[in-house]
């Protein structure tokens, strides 16, 4: 990371410890419904990004469509920690909106609040879809008995860093994805819970929150592609926080594009874990817009009010956040089931 840099990091990171105890949220800091952005102007049709809870999304442009791994189960604390967990079939289906046209659901790793849910998906509600994950995510979708060719195992030449461009990978019509080296911050005091790789296929289910393990995590560029083969959208996604300089966004002489990161979806959960989260990952993508997820309390039922996840300073991370923005780049903390809109 460059001194200038790590300098004005420092200044934010000050910053934002002097407004610690004083930040708050209130309602109106919460988007919900519809939410116009009018922050890029290069596609040939609207996009809607529709925020499912967690860190699911779906992606819609025209007859495009990509959902990043959504949970709708919930299983409750105690539960997760001492006891079988499984997908709840009501629940999936009571909040998933139709995926039946999506063409690929991307996966950032393998813990259960990512992964569990997806092989009902595929198998009941997305026939097209291809589940793109790391090689633990291959290992422990095997026994659920998913269609041939719905899983795709990233591969490490295909993952791009600060260093090494990678491979974009077509994942449907009017659409590509690159996969972004990252890495899981800890849940708590240091710890990473469900760590670890998988080098064979599990023959059974798996049962128990600690038998989805993480897999080398990675994070995702999704390139929405125009008739003419332009982008027309690009954006960032995690589905966990990484400790820089993992899961940072290649300069362009690395990734030999100039296109710039329009919409970055960002996670606040564990951010206290690591240093310099959220300003690193802003610095590096220099996004005209951020929206936030996987910041809601996900071992309750999704039909209940959302509130912040258990041991995450919410407040604090928005204030962080508000003053590392780029100039001019706009963000929003979106409810479950907002849609947004970029024209």
């Amino acid at each position: 990371m460059r001194a200038d840099t790590r300098g004005r990091l420092a200044k934010a990171a000050l910053l934002a410890g002097a407004l610690q105890g004083c930040a708050h949220l209130r309602p109106e800091d919460f988007a919900r419904g519809t939410v116009e952005v009018a922050c890029c102007g290069h596609a040939d049709q609207p996009v809607e990004l529709h925020f499912l809870g967690v860190a699911g999304w779906l992606i819609r442009k025209g007859s495009t469509a990509v959902l990043t791994a959504p949970l709708f189960s919930n299983p409750g604390f105690l539960r997760t920690g001492l006891q079988q967990i499984d997908p709840d079939p009501d629940r999936i289906e009571r909040h998933l909106p139709d995926v039946e046209d999506v063409t690929a659901i991307l996966v950032g790793h393998g813990h259960y609040d990512h992964l569990m849910d997806v092989p009902y998906i595929v198998d009941r509600r997305a026939p097209q879809a291809v589940v793109f994950g790391n090689r633990t995510v291959g290992h422990q979708l095997a026994p659920f008995g998913l269609r041939g060719g719905a899983v795709y195992e990233v591969r490490e030449e295909e993952t791009a860093d600060l260093e090494h461009p990678g491979r974009w990978i077509p994942a449907g019509p009017g659409v590509r994805v690159l996969p972004l080296r990252s890495d899981h911050a800890p849940h708590f005091a240091g710890i990473v819970l469900y760590g670890g790789d998988r080098h064979t296929d599990m023959s059974e289910v798996p049962a128990s929150a600690n038998e989805w393990l993480e897999g080398e995590t990675v994070a995702w560029l999704i390139d929405l592609l125009n008739a003419d083969g332009t982008v027309a959208l690009r954006i960032y996604f995690q589905d966990a926080v990484a400790a820089a300089p993992y899961g940072l966004v290649p300069p362009p002489e690395v990734l030999g594009d100039s296109v710039r990161v329009d919409v970055a979806l960002i996670v606040p959960a564990t951010y206290a874990e690591v240093d310099w989260h959220p300003e690193a990952l802003l610095e590096s993508a220099n996004p005209r817009h951020v929206l936030l997820c996987h910041w809601e309390d996900f071992f309750q039922p999704p039909s209940l009010p959302a509130e912040p996840v258990p041991f995450t300073r919410l407040p604090e991370f928005v204030e962080r956040l508000r003053r590392a923005l780029p100039e001019g780049t706009g963000w929003h903390l979106p409810l479950p089931g907002t849609r947004f809109l970029f024209r």
